[in-house]
């Protein structure tokens, strides 16, 4: 977690985390194309190496898993932020 800067009010920290977290969001979001997009480059090969699209098959599982949990945090703190601030 990020720690609060100097002079900064909980309202503004968490804004800023939610701000944080839709970065994080959008860097993970455009990781995932890029993985959906290597993986139907080598399953488009005549002879595809199974084990590299296993792999990025489940490292694009992993990535999708985070991008859901920061998902719901998000909605979760932008509750919290509306409710609050």
């Amino acid at each position: 977690m990020t720690p609060p800067q100097a002079g900064e009010s909980g309202c503004d920290l968490m804004k800023r985390l939610a701000e944080d977290l839709k970065a994080s969001i959008h860097g993970s979001e455009t990781h995932a194309a890029g993985i959906r997009a290597r993986i139907t480059e080598l399953e488009a090969q005549a002879d595809p190496d199974q084990g590299q699209i296993s792999a990025l098959k489940q490292a694009l599982d992993v990535l999708l898993k985070k991008i859901g949990e920061e998902r719901a945090s998000l909605s979760e703190l932008e509750v919290v932020i509306s409710e609050n601030c």
